[in-house]
């Protein structure tokens, strides 16, 4: 089975008309979760990864099966009756992520902002901080760490630990080759992925145990196009 991987922009969301039209396409706990967000913003958030994992659990084979989710020790979803299927979840302002997976997975996407780049010397290995201080100051610095940042929360939630795990714990390396791990050691069975859509955020998914060569399928949902007979 092919991993997928689905982002999507939640603009769309911000119309109270469509917002409430799909709010009633998820499971009740989704949209329970979704109005308990006292803004518009966090309620979009959370709607739309409601609706990229309804979508992708129907590509996956699996439909229905996001209306029983069930947390680990640490917060981590899985899904009650599919468990050798795995799925994660992000949001950051205006995009949402969904990987789903046959693998243990993680994802992250994260707003490049600026100035975070300082913010490296507290919750980063030296070797990384050098890695980010070997671009260009400003942007690019920027970018750097927006990078490291997300794939550093897609390890630290694929292990089901999430922010119980502190990025200082482990170290990761960047290069040509690919991303190294290093958590008391070389740890070569979790995969590394970055997207980029040039759209001022940075996406990434880990994969454990997945090989090289296994195949992942990447898609953007347009969630202004979404209606009752397609989630």
């Amino acid at each position: 089975m092919d991993t997928l991987v689905y982002t999507a922009d939640i603009s769309a969301l911000n119309d109270p008309a469509v917002f409430e039209r799909l709010l009633g396409t998820v499971p009740e706990y989704r949209r329970e979760k979704a109005m308990r967000f006292k803004f518009p913003g966090g309620r979009a958030q959370s709607l739309g990864v409601g609706l990229l994992l309804r979508i992708a659990c129907r590509d996956f084979g699996i439909e229905g099966a996001d209306a029983h989710v069930v947390l680990g020790e640490n917060g981590k979803p899985a899904f009650r009756d599919e468990p050798d299927i795995h799925f994660n979840l992000s949001h950051s302002k205006t995009r949402v992520m969904c990987v789903i997976s046959p693998y243990e997975a993680g994802c992250d996407v994260e707003r490049v902002r600026s100035g975070r780049s300082r913010l490296a010397e507290r919750f980063f290995k030296e070797s990384e901080n050098a890695w980010i201080h070997s671009f260009p100051e400003g942007y690019a610095q920027d970018i750097a760490f927006c990078r490291l940042w997300t794939l550093k929360e897609c390890y630290m939630k694929v292990t089901g630990r999430g922010m119980a795990l502190s990025p200082d714990k482990f170290t990761l390396t960047m290069s040509p080759e690919g991303i190294v791990l290093d958590h008391d050691g070389v740890r070569p069975e979790y995969l590394f992925r970055e997207l980029d859509f040039d759209d001022g955020f940075r996406y990434a998914y880990c994969l454990k145990g997945a090989p090289e060569t296994h195949p992942v399928k990447v898609a953007e949902i347009d969630l202004g196009g979404v209606n009752e007979k397609t989630v």
